[in-house]
């Protein structure tokens, strides 16, 4: 579980105190979904800069120019590439004849290695599968609407892409994994994170909180282009869900499901028995994942869950008849 946040901030009407005050609240709200390492990415004179450190968004301290436009970032909880070694963090940089990108990943890729054959990918020392997609668009030798497509339907896994160009104009391609984008129009200014959770606390915790805002919409198979003046441009991909599995389920056949959903919740402690009983709820991997962000609302949804169905699942699961 990693996070991508940032802005377009394309009328320029924001102090510079005020926009460095803004990605420090995104970066540190979006630590609740990955402190092993922190970047940001943002254009400069016309260059592609990259800053990134393996250290949580709290220990970071982030300088951009202040007529920046665009500016995308990443917080990461390691699932693949060792995060001491920079290299494997995000974002990460790419190139085409056209320039260059970064780009940022939220969610884990199952296929990298069998791209890394077919594709016939160059061997780097980066570790990272969220690499084989900037591979991929460097394969393809340009960065649009396009060749994005063409990434998202290559890969195989759960993501939201970020990427953003030297021309200041940024991509967010959404597959199952969770993104919340809103406009202050009054203000020029574009702001994405993760979740809605996220969001809500950076505006009501920086000076956004004054001003109204509209959400702009994203679905799977969405990609959303941003360019420095503000214009948004929508296209599709054919999105395949990795998961798309029948959602009832029991211990029995959890190999079939998500090992990337498994590992995630193991590590907030939850068990097999309890995803079981969240699907059968009728909750599906997105909002199992959002409910990691909030420990309250999860452990409510479990005891309903285990109301519920708890009988049934160790019936079905153990033989046992409670």
């Amino acid at each position: 579980m990693c996070a991508i946040f940032g802005f377009v901030n394309y009328r320029h009407a924001i102090s510079g105190r005020h926009m460095k005050e803004l990605v420090n609240r995104l970066a540190v709200e979006s630590e609740v979904r990955g402190t092993d390492a922190t970047g940001i990415a943002y254009v400069k004179n016309d260059e592609l800069k990259v800053y990134k450190r393996p250290k949580p968004a709290h220990k970071m301290r982030f300088y951009f120019p202040e007529d920046t436009a665009i500016l995308t970032g990443h917080t990461r909880m390691t699932t693949q590439g060792n995060a001491k070694y920079n290299y494997n963090n995000h974002p990460f940089p790419g190139h085409t004849a056209e320039g260059d990108f970064a780009l940022c990943h939220n969610g884990v890729l199952f296929n990298d290695d069998i791209l890394q054959k077919d594709e016939k990918l160059p061997k780097t020392q980066i570790k990272t599968d969220t690499y084989a997609a900037v591979q991929l668009i460097e394969k393809y030798g340009s960065l649009n609407f396009e060749t994005i497509a063409k990434m998202c339907e290559t890969v195989k896994g759960n993501f939201v892409f970020t990427i953003l160009n030297d021309d200041n104009t940024l991509y967010l391609a959404k597959g199952d994994n969770p993104l919340c984008i809103v406009h202050f129009k009054q203000l020029g200014l574009y702001v994405y994170t993760s979740t809605k959770k996220i969001m809500e606390e950076v505006i009501e915790n920086t000076f956004l909180k004054i001003y109204k805002f509209d959400f702009v919409t994203s679905e799977e198979g969405d990609i959303i282009r941003i360019d420095k003046n503000g214009v948004l441009t929508r296209s599709k991909f054919e999105f395949e869900d990795y998961f798309a599995l029948e959602r009832h389920w029991n211990h029995a056949s959890y190999g079939h499901h998500s090992d990337y959903l498994y590992e995630l919740c193991n590590l907030f402690g939850l068990t097999v028995d309890d995803i079981s009983l969240l699907y059968e709820m009728g909750y599906c991997d997105e909002d199992i994942e959002m409910m990691l962000d909030d420990r309250e609302y999860l452990n409510m949804c479990l005891e309903e869950a285990k109301e519920y169905y708890g009988d049934w699942l160790m019936e079905e699961s153990y033989g046992v008849k409670v």
